[in-house]
Formats: structure tokens, C-alpha cells, sequence
């Protein structure tokens, strides 16, 4: 007991609130584990792939940049579909849910076929943006992509199916196919790269099938979920309501440009990468996964900040919406502070756990420190956006990318690589600028209070 109070006497010391805290974690932790193993399942699929060559690791890194860009687009309806179940949720209008659920199914279908069909046959347009990096690594990463699209259909529903049960306040079953999902994808990795040898398309390959996985496992739970498992409820409400759709993309269009605009622009950064030699294009392929675990409780966190703002909005509960962003920038900033450590102080043994080239360690080391630097601004961008985005409010965090990235990071890093060539070292602090140049512009922003009284 005396300890219990210790540990309650710690936290009111450092501001947090526990209740509010034991709220935010409730949602938190199922996304939180899912994320975790999705972070092994990126380490490992790129320690198999990089156990085949430092060219293999470039090209994974490529193919994997190329296909981030694609991959952000069911965000315009995703982010739509979080804010409205979201707030009808805290209504508690069962009839609404479900209209904007069937609509945004629909129309993430939709979307995914064009988009993956328009991939296909714009694939070598697509590769141009890399400029003149080496050809195998170009050819490899080809492979990647293209074997990789035929997972998007599947990505799209995905995305959209697992925003709108996470949005009702269910975290936890969405999170148990998503780690299904990634389980399934580590055995196939194995199986096509070390049984079968199929290389880096192996890789492509197993993710795709573990789309197709989660697919199936997603349509059940969205089905039980949502429409009650009954058929008639599903069948009453299967159709695409124009007025539905305008309100999904009002919001979901900000918020894709917002989402499209770091891997967009991380393509360009991986082209100014290339351009500085394949071990600086390995260094940043290896050295970008270990940046996932430091996002594994902010995308806890910010998912459960963006469901439990939306349901407080709709329950008109705005001192319990603020409640939740003050504990929600401790929280994070904790977690920065833990994951300072491994990123300053032993980034060496990172890098050694994946290659052996001494030139990929020693430009890795420099992008793990110089990068987490600026990403320390995070907390502000994960936070204050998450915000935004249970409110509805997707036009703050939209502006902030845009400027951030393409006024910034952009420039910088070609500035940093020509005029001043620092090398590889030059993209590393355009990034971390850039990330803090974001948290400025949403501090700014959020400090207008505007959010609060959004309609939508």
C-alpha cells in the first residue's frame, strides 16, 4: 500500500493525473502492442534483407519509401472516418456510425483500385523521382514495388475498417489482426527468403499475403462490430451517400495532404541520399527503422488522444479535451526522454546489429543522433495533431507539413549537399529542422484555441 502511494505521489509530482492517464492508456496499449510488433516485423524483414547486401538493404529502403507515399492516401478517408465515428460515438448515434462506416468502406475500395491500377502503369515515372542512383539498386527496388502493389487494395480497406472500429473506442481487436497480420508476415519472410530464396521480392511478397490476412480477419470484426453481425443491418446501410462522402473527404483531404507530404519529400531526401553513395542510402534504409520504436507509444498515444478528443467534442466536454492534451505532451515527452538514450549514447550497437560495412555504422551513427534531435519536437506534432484530428480539424497539421517539408526540408537539405556540402550529415539536420519548424507552426496554431468549436 505504501508503495502504491509512493508511485501515486511520483506521478502528481511530475503533473500527471492518473486517472485521465489510466483513460488514455486504456485505448493506448492495444495500439501501442501492435505497433511494437510491427516495428520487429520492419526490423526483422530488413535483417533479412539486409543480410543479402548492402545493395539489397538500399533498394528495400527505396522501394519502402516509394511505396510510404502510396500508402498514406486511404488517409483521406481514414482521418474522415475517425473524427465523425469519433464524435457520433460520444453522441451515441449507433444509425450514424454505421451510415459513415458502409460510405467510407465503399469509397476506400474505390480509391484503392484506382490508385493501384494508376501505380501499375505509372511505376517507371514513379522510380524517375530516385534520379541516377545506382541501377541494381534501382532494378531491386522495382522488383519490391511492383510486387508490393498488389497488397494496396487490401492496405486501403485495411486502413479504413481498422480507423472505424478503433473510432467506436474499440482499440483492442483491431490490434489483434494487426499482430496476426505481422506474425503471418515474419513466418513468409522466412519462408520466401531463406526456404524459398526469392530475395528481396520474397520480402514484398509476404507483405502483400499479409494484407490479404488481415483483410479477411478485418471484414469480420467491422461486420460483428459495426453492423451487428446481422446482415439486414448491413444490406440497410450498404450504399454510398454523396453527402456522406463530401464530409468524409472535407476532413480526410486535408489530412491526406498533410500525411502525403514527409514521404513525398522523404523521396526527394532518399534521392539526395543516393546521390552521396550507396552506404549513405543503406545507413538511412537501416538507421529509419529504429526510428519506429520511438513511435510505438506515440501511436498509441495519439490514437487514443484523437478518439477520446472527438468523443469528448461530442459529448461537449471541452475541459476534459484539454485535460487530456496536457496529460497527452507528458506522456510523451517521457517517452522521448527514455529513448534518448539508446539514440546519443549507443547508436554504434544499433547499426552493428544489421551490417558490418564500417562506412554504413559511421553514417548511420551520425543520422540516429543528428535526426533524433529534431525529432525530440514530436511530442508537440503528435500530440497537438492528434488533437486536430479527433476535432475534425485537419487544416492545422496540413500547413505545418507543407511548410515544414517542402518550405524547409527541401531546400535545406539541397543547400546542406551543394553549396555546403556537409555530405550525408546535411539531409540528417535538414530533417531534424524540419520537424521542429512543424511543432512551432502547431503550437502557434493550437494556441488559437479553434479546434475546440469546430463543426463537422
Amino acid at each position: 500500500m505504501a508503495s502504491t502511494d509512493k508511485h501515486h505521489k511520483l506521478i502528481r509530482g511530475i503533473g500527471l493525473d492518473a486517472k485521465t492517464i489510466a483513460l488514455i492508456w486504456k485505448l493506448a496499449w492495444p495500439v501501442m502492442l501492435g505497433q511494437a510488433l510491427h516495428t520487429v516485423l520492419v526490423i526483422t524483414d530488413m535483417w533479412f534483407i539486409a543480410r543479402l547486401g548492402s545493395t539489397e538493404a538500399a533498394a528495400a529502403g527505396t522501394g519502402t519509401s516509394l511505396l510510404g507515399v502510396i500508402q498514406v492516401l486511404p488517409t483521406v478517408v481514414a482521418a474522415g472516418v475517425v473524427a465523425l465515428v469519433a464524435r457520433y460515438s460520444g453522441a451515441e448515434d449507433k444509425g450514424m456510425i454505421q451510415t459513415i462506416a458502409s460510405t467510407g468502406l465503399i469509397l476506400s475500395i474505390l480509391i484503392g483500385a484506382v490508385v493501384t491500377v494508376g501505380s501499375f502503369l505509372g511505376l517507371d515515372g514513379l522510380l524517375w523521382i530516385f534520379g541516377d542512383a545506382d541501377a541494381s539498386v534501382l532494378d531491386m527496388a522495382r522488383t519490391y514495388v511492383g510486387i508490393g502493389l498488389m497488397g494496396l487494395p487490401f492496405f486501403f480497406y485495411n486502413a479504413t475498417s481498422r480507423s472505424i472500429v478503433q473510432a467506436t473506442g474499440d482499440t483492442k481487436n483491431p490490434v489483434k489482426i494487426f499482430i496476426a497480420a505481422n506474425l503471418c508476415n515474419i513466418v513468409l519472410d522466412y519462408l520466401f527468403i531463406n526456404i524459398l530464396h526469392q530475395g528481396i521480392g520474397g520480402a514484398a511478397i509476404a507483405t502483400v499475403l499479409s494484407e490479404v490476412v488481415a483483410f479477411m480477419l478485418m471484414t469480420r470484426l467491422t461486420f460483428k462490430n459495426v453492423f451487428e453481425g446481422r446482415l439486414e443491418v448491413l444490406f440497410s446501410h450498404l450504399k454510398l451517400e454523396i453527402s456522406m462522402v463530401i464530409r468524409i473527404v472535407k476532413i480526410g483531404g486535408f489530412a491526406v495532404m498533410q500525411m502525403i507530404t514527409r514521404p513525398f519529400t522523404g523521396l526527394i531526401m532518399y534521392r539526395l541520399v543516393l546521390a552521396q553513395g550507396v552506404a549513405a542510402g543503406a545507413a538511412f534504409g537501416v538507421g529509419g527503422r529504429f526510428f519506429n520504436f520511438v513511435f510505438i507509444f506515440l501511436a498509441g498515444l495519439g490514437t487514443a488522444l484523437s478518439v477520446m478528443v472527438g468523443q469528448s467534442l461530442g459529448q461537449s466536454d471541452l475541459p476534459k479535451a484539454k485535460r487530456l492534451v496536457k496529460q497527452g505532451v507528458l506522456l510523451a515527452t517521457l517517452n522521448m526522454i527514455v529513448f534518448s538514450i539508446p539514440f546519443y549514447i549507443f547508436p554504434h550497437s544499433f547499426m552493428r546489429f544489421f551490417v558490418d560495412d564500417p562506412e554504413v555504422i559511421r553514417i548511420g551513427v551520425n543520422y540516429l543522433r543528428i535526426t533524433y534531435t529534431g525529432v525530440l519536437f514530436a511530442i508537440i506534432n503528435t500530440v497537438f495533431g492528434s488533437a486536430f484530428s479527433g476535432a475534425g480539424d485537419t487544416f492545422p497539421p496540413m500547413l505545418a507539413s507543407l511548410v515544414g517539408n517542402w518550405a524547409v526540408k527541401i531546400p535545406l537539405a539541397i543547400l546542406l549537399t551543394t553549396l555546403i556540402p556537409l555530405g550525408s550529415d546535411g539531409v540528417w539536420l535538414a530533417i531534424g529542422i524540419s520537424v521542429a519548424a512543424e511543432a512551432a507552426i502547431m503550437a502557434i496554431w493550437f494556441g488559437k484555441g479553434k479546434w475546440q468549436h469546430k463543426k463537422i
